[in-house]
């Protein structure tokens, strides 16, 4: 009695797989050209001071786009950190003073607020960069 049982379940499964296949009809021709566009990001340039001043109106905004939904904008915005934080790790690494670990808390807040969706990161990143500034301009006798 128990094989029967078997054999029955496994026909009816078998039976409903196949009820659920999807017949294309027609043509499955494509007549829509894909549009491919390529842009090439500018590279950030400048000194330690203006590189961190340049994060300012990335992050300024950010919180915002997080909360508005507007992925694209908040993906750009922390792509642009990004860029920022490889344009400046060599520039702090050869200037000997140790911030770099301030800023790249400042980028991971930004990246944070994006992926996990946190508007308060990005918004503490803001906080962040001024204060970084500050406390830097005088280890760079300007």
């Amino acid at each position: 009695m128990t094989n029967t049982k078997r054999l029955l379940s496994i026909a009816l499964c078998a039976i409903a797989l196949t009820s659920c296949a999807t017949e294309i009809t027609g043509s499955t021709e494509s007549t829509v050209v894909p549009v491919t566009t390529t842009t090439i990001p500018v590279a950030p340039t400048g000194s330690i001071i203006s590189l961190l001043q340049q994060l300012i109106p990335v992050a300024d905004g950010l919180g915002q786009a997080v909360v508005d939904g507007e992925s694209k904008l908040a993906k750009e915005k922390v792509a642009q950190a990004d860029a920022i934080l490889l344009a400046i790790e060599p520039l702090i690494l050869e200037s000997e003073i140790d911030i770099l670990e301030s800023v790249q808390r400042v980028v991971r807040l930004m990246q944070t607020a994006v992926e996990r969706k946190r508007p308060a990161d990005a918004d503490k990143a803001l906080r962040f960069i001024p204060l970084i500034i500050d406390a830097t301009t005088p280890l760079l006798n300007l």
